[in-house]
Formats: C-alpha cells, sequence, structure tokens
C-alpha cells in the first residue's frame, strides 16, 4: 500500500481510533473522528485491515473541538477529547446498537438501546487514578502510557482526575528527587518505585495513596506522609465533594492511609499480594447511594462515584425488586449493588472470588445495619450451579456485573438453568456483552438497555441491561 493516503472517517473501533476505508480495506487512525477528512503516513497492512499514523486533518468534523489537555495527542488515557462531549454520547449509544445486532443477533436493538446518561460536567470525575513511574531519581516520569505503549508521558495535571490526584502527584515527584529513590525499570527489571495509585473519598474527602515497589521498603516514608497530608490540606473542596452533614470548616481532605505494597513479580499486574500501613489505617470509607462503603487497596469501587449512582440507580429499577425477592449479586466486588438490593428485597446473597472484597463487603452490610445481606467467597459459575442444585428457596432476580472479559461461559449456562423472572447485566464491554447476551437467549431476552458514561473523553462504554425470562 502507498506511504500516504486521504480517507474519509466514519466511524469509531472499540480503542477510539478512527475508521476510514480505501479500496474497501478498513484504515485504523489515531486521533480522527467521524466526519474527519485525513491525510495519514505510514499505512501498515496487516492482512484484515491496516493502521496508519494521521499526518493532516484535510477537513475537520463538525463535531471536532479543540482538546482542552495538552498532552492528549500522546498520552493513551482520553482518545475522544477531539470530539464534542454530546457527539461522543450518541456515538457510545451506536456502538452499542450495532455488537448487540452484529454480536448479539438482537432484534430491533435500536429501538431497546435508550440514550446515553452522560455527565453534566465531565471532568475531574475519576477518584481513582494510577499513575506508573519511570524516569531516574533526577527525572521522574510520573503520568500514564502512552496509547499501546509502556512508555510514560509525564505530566502535572489531569483534566479527568480528581485535583488532589495531582497534589499528590506533585509530593512523591519531589519525595522521588530529595531521596533518590529509583523508579523502576521495566526493561531492566530493576528499580524501586513502578506505581502510584490513588483513591479519592468524595463524600468524605478522605485519600487513600498506594506506593506500589518492586521492593519490600522504601526510604523516608513518614516524611512523605506528612508533606501528603500538608498538601492535601490546602485543596479547596471541590464541587460535589463531601457529605451535606459535614460542616463546611471541616470539609478538608485528609490522608486516610498511605500504604506500601510490594510487587516484586516482571508482570502487568500493577498491585502485589503484601502491603504494609505506612500512615492511618487500612482503609478509607465513601458514601454512595446514602450508604457508607469501606475501601481497601485491593477493593473494587467504581472509579467516577457520581455516575456509579446512576448506574446503580438504573440497575435497582430494573431488578423492579419485590419484598419476597431472593436477589443475587454476582462478581459484587465490596457488596455496593448488594446492599442496594437489600434495601428493597427480602434477602441477597453476593458472590465474588476476591477473598478481601468480601471482607470490605461484609464490613459495609454490617457497618450499614443490613441482616438480610450475606456474602460468599466463590467463582460465580462454580457457586451458582451448585447452590441452584441443593437450595430450598431459589433466587428470583439476579444481577451480574463481571469484568470486561465479561462472564465465564459455565456462569451464562447456569443462568439459563435457573427460573429468575429478570437479569440485570452490568456491562464495561459492549462487546462481551453482546456476545453473552446471544448465549443467554432464547431462554433471556432484551428488554432495555441503558448506557451510562462512567468514562467522559474515552472509549469506554459501560451500560445496564434488562433480560426477562421468555
Amino acid at each position: 500500500m502507498k506511504m500516504y493516503a486521504d480517507i474519509q472517517i466514519t466511524d469509531l473501533n472499540q480503542q477510539g481510533q478512527g475508521l476510514g476505508r480505501r479500496d474497501g480495506q478498513v484504515i485504523f487512525v489515531d486521533r480522527s473522528i467521524p466526519g474527519d477528512k485525513v491525510r495519514v503516513r505510514h499505512v501498515t497492512d496487516h492482512g484484515t485491515y491496516a493502521t496508519g499514523e494521521l499526518e493532516q486533518i484535510l477537513e475537520p468534523s463538525p463535531d471536532r473541538i479543540q482538546p482542552f489537555c495538552p498532552l492528549a495527542d500522546g498520552c493513551g488515557g482520553c482518545a475522544l477529547q477531539p470530539m464534542r462531549y454530546d457527539a461522543q454520547l450518541k456515538h457510545k449509544r451506536q456502538q452499542v446498537v450495532q455488537l448487540l445486532t452484529r454480536l448479539g443477533q438482537v432484534e430491533n436493538a435500536d429501538h431497546k438501546v435508550e440514550a446515553t446518561l452522560g455527565m453534566e460536567h465531565p471532568f475531574q470525575y475519576r477518584c481513582k487514578i494510577q499513575f506508573p513511574v519511570r524516569g531516574t531519581p533526577e527525572k521522574p516520569e510520573i503520568g500514564f502510557f502512552a496509547r499501546r505503549s509502556h512508555a510514560v508521558v509525564d505530566g502535572t495535571t489531569c483534566g479527568v482526575g480528581h485535583p488532589a490526584g495531582d497534589l499528590v502527584r506533585a509530593c512523591v515527584r519531589d519525595y522521588i528527587h530529595q531521596y533518590k529513590v529509583k523508579p523502576y525499570n521495566e526493561a531492566s527489571h530493576q528499580g524501586c518505585l513502578r506505581h502510584v495509585v490513588i483513591r479519592v473519598a468524595r463524600r468524605t474527602g478522605q485519600v487513600l495513596v498506594v506506593l506500589v515497589s518492586r521492593t519490600p521498603h522504601l526510604p523516608a516514608t513518614a516524611e512523605l506522609a506528612h508533606r501528603l497530608a500538608e498538601s492535601l490540606a490546602t485543596l479547596p473542596p471541590q464541587a460535589g465533594d463531601f457529605s451535606a452533614d459535614i460542616p463546611a470548616e471541616k470539609r478538608l481532605y485528609t490522608l486516610g492511609s498511605l500504604v506500601l505494597n510490594h510487587q516484586p513479580a516482571k508482570t502487568n499486574m500493577i498491585l502485589g499480594p503484601h502491603q504494609t500501613i505506612l500512615a492511618g489505617g487500612s482503609w478509607i470509607e465513601e458514601e454512595l447511594l446514602g450508604l457508607r462503603f469501606q475501601i481497601s487497596p485491593h477493593s473494587f469501587f467504581q472509579v467516577n462515584p457520581a455516575q456509579a449512582e446512576v448506574l446503580y440507580t438504573q440497575a435497582v429499577a430494573m431488578a423492579q425488586l419485590e419484598p419476597e425477592d431472593l436477589a443475587l449479586d454476582l462478581y459484587c466486588g465490596t457488596g455496593t449493588i448488594a446492599l442496594a438490593l437489600a434495601q428493597k428485597a427480602a434477602s441477597v446473597i453476593g458472590v465474588e472470588a476476591v477473598a478481601p472484597a468480601i471482607a470490605d463487603a461484609r464490613t459495609n452490610a454490617s457497618r450499614n445495619g443490613f441482616s438480610n445481606v450475606r456474602f460468599e467467597v466463590a467463582k460465580a459459575e462454580d457457586w451458582l450451579a451448585d447452590y441452584t442444585t441443593v437450595a430450598t428457596v431459589q433466587p428470583t432476580v439476579a444481577v451480574i456485573d463481571p469484568p470486561r472479559r465479561g462472564c465465564d461461559r459455565a456462569l451464562l449456562e447456569a443462568l439459563r438453568q435457573v427460573p429468575l423472572k429478570r437479569l440485570v447485566y452490568i456491562s464495561c464491554n459492549p462487546a462481551t456483552l453482546a456476545r453473552d447476551i446471544q448465549i443467554l437467549q432464547p431462554e433471556y431476552q432484551v428488554r432495555r438497555v441503558v448506557p451510562v458514561d462512567m468514562f467522559p473523553w474515552t472509549d469506554s462504554i459501560e451500560c445496564v441491561c434488562l433480560l426477562d425470562r421468555t
């Protein structure tokens, strides 16, 4: 194929790359959006498709805007920054429709998928931030990975992250420089500090900081804890933060926990199994849907709490629970959905394979006063088949919230055998949602799908799907 090609971008793929065609072959182009006419260089033929680098925008799309982040071209975090926010919402809905139609074989998908629920203020929403650390003690690099690369795009501010994350990043940068802490070198598997993971509890102002190190010790961590606490206390309260019952004079961000996580393995997994509390407690507390939740370093908790409330409210409404229902929350994490269901159902069982998450879930149930919910440490696919074989009371409603890879095939087959009234599927990947729906048919039929924009400016799509038993 020629070194250069001029193409019209007509769509986006699931990685946020613009999609165009030349001589019938699909070409994917980073930093392009539907409606752009672009010139691409270094077109590489991969057989069934090709990739190209954006050389020039010949005619900009009507939906094209100037990215708000100066690092947008290189950073892999926000692929859709060149696109108007309202256009992003429409695109995400249409992508769900296309995948359900093509992969899920869902009839009339365009009539079943509703408008994407977006954010009024789609900035500074990320309350979990994971910064890889590279470079040298003299010039540390703390930022995000570039697209399809492990090269770190260094920076000082992030427009979609909570501002507390940038304060922590600045403190850690100074700490590395002053105490000559060696950043991790992925190629040689040498150095110490690999990642900085930050969680911000917006309703309480508590901040959890995890230092992920290849080595089991780091120098002067007490001094770092002191600097972090001082720096966080200077941050003004952000819109939407702090519960209404916290007096204005006490609305201060605090270092709830500083943790050293030991990750000695040569792996892409960020957290290792062992950790040491350096300052504060072992967890922080957040409020969601009027309930309090304990969040520890290994806990799963939604990155965008504001949209998580939108997502879970939709899920509970779709469940249409009645006082006699036994509800299941499969892949329950720290029990957020299970406790929301327990407010309406007779009883709830939450199932999760990660033991620390279940420990948090049980604590969360206790602290919120629920006695009609229990949690099991197990793989959902194994537990469901065993439970329904021996249980005298069968579940009537289930909510499933699997990881990005979707549900295990064994779980889908077990769900087909359970006489549920309805199934609510929360998905962070519409492609695997569509695949799983195709397997669940004909026992279940899609009734409604509501996309929820959990990650504005990115290619990620979250949605809630209601399936009725046929």
